[in-house]
């Protein structure tokens, strides 16, 4: 059987036993290595896609392969009952990398977890029971996380809480209203999905005043802002404003399902014992993973290289196709005059991921953080082929 005909029989077969949920790219992946990932034939593809923003240090980065095999063949796993040195290192070295003295992490499994695990502490601490949300986010597909989620998601869909309420990006004066009795303002500091929509650091800054001056928790979902993929540690880093409450997921573990909520020790110490619970969330096999995940984008401080990466492109990418470029870091938004889908599948071809967003308009560029000058000059020269030849009558 040949690789070609095996690639159609994996295919066929995902789609005949798998719910249908994402468009997905045509081929069979079997293997990734730093920046590259390669098909069931063979085919090499540069990924500035990153999986989604998860693969921060790459694929299949050897400190996380190895800390996942040794902590396997101690214990793969026991639940929140006992304690475990894997979870007290994880836990420490997330506080240590982005948090502040004091603060204390919730493990779970992902980012629609850990932003309603968010919402909730916000709650059960203020005593009230409304959340404000920026419209045009984009928060997770779980119930409470969705209710939160831009109207695009929640279309067709009842039962998500009238609790929530949605108020425009951006709008200061909007978030004062909708604040009062209010238990969180909940948003991300980029909406990635939107289309790297940036906020600015006078708007948190000024919702981390709204947000003390009412009582109400500020949550910073970082689920893809965090971990240096912004040229800084988090978010709260880059923009300059301190969230009571930070979500993390993505690439926190490399590709093994983890979230975290962060929080500031003013909020932690009001958690209630019984309050927060999940069975699988902060496994020794995940928190080994983040652990060695967080140490390592730590040791070679990649934030650095995700601003310098930023800077490199901003600084070449001169095309006139291109009005705008938004986002920070390596979450970047190449705005196009016209329907990006065209140059996504022109990318395609040239073995190149990339990825779309809710603005037709936008392409996405999530790379691993390792992603270094000569990627970045691959995607310029394919560009410049594709323009090139798009604009020739």
């Amino acid at each position: 059987m040949s690789a070609a005909t095996t690639a159609v029989d994996w295919k066929a077969r995902e789609d005949a036993f798998v719910l249908p949920t994402y468009a997905k790219f045509p081929f069979v992946l079997e293997r990734g290595e730093g920046c590259r990932v390669w098909d069931d034939a063979g085919n090499e593809y540069l990924d500035l896609y990153g999986g989604h923003a998860v693969a921060a240090l790459g694929h299949s980065p050897e400190e996380v392969a190895r800390a996942l095999a040794a902590q396997a063949r101690k214990l793969l796993f026991y639940s929140n009952l006992v304690y475990t040195r894997a979870r007290a290192e994880a836990a420490q070295a997330l506080v240590e990398f982005c948090g502040e003295p004091g603060s204390q992490v919730f493990f779970c499994n992902s980012g629609a977890e850990a932003n309603e695990n968010a919402m909730r502490i916000a709650r059960s601490t203020t005593g009230r029971a409304k959340v404000v949300a920026a419209e045009g986010g984009f928060h997770g597909r779980t119930a409470a996380a969705l209710a939160a989620t831009g109207a695009k998601y929640r279309k067709g869909l009842s039962g998500l809480g009238a609790d929530v309420v949605h108020v425009p990006f951006g709008d200061l004066a909007a978030a004062e209203a909708a604040l009062k009795d209010a238990a969180a303002f909940l948003l991300e500091p980029i909406q990635s999905v939107q289309g790297a929509t940036t906020a600015s650091s006078e708007y948190l800054k000024g919702l981390e005043t709204l947000c003390r001056e009412s009582g109400a928790l500020l949550i910073f979902d970082e689920v893809q802002t965090g971990l240096g993929r912004v040229g800084a540690r988090s978010a709260r880093h880059a923009f300059g404003a301190r969230p009571h409450l930070q979500t993390f997921a993505k690439a926190l573990a490399s590709g093994v399902p983890a979230g975290a909520v962060l929080a500031v020790p003013e909020v932690s110490k009001k958690v209630k014992p019984g309050e927060l619970g999940s069975t699988f969330g902060g496994g020794p096999l995940a928190c080994a993973a983040v652990k060695a995940t967080l140490d390592a984008i730590s040791a070679r401080k990649l934030w650095e290289n995700a601003a310098a990466m930023e800077t490199l492109i901003r600084g070449t990418f001169a095309f006139p196709q291109i009005v705008e470029i938004r986002g920070k870091g390596l979450l970047l938004g190449l705005v196009l005059a016209a329907d990006s889908k065209p140059v996504r599948a022109a990318l395609l071809e040239k073995r190149i991921l990339v990825g779309g967003a809710d603005d037709p308009n936008v392409i996405r560029l999530l790379p691993p953080l390792i992603v270094g000058p000569a990627e970045v000059t691959a995607l310029r020269s394919a560009l410049a082929e594709i323009f090139g030849r798009d604009a020739r009558p």
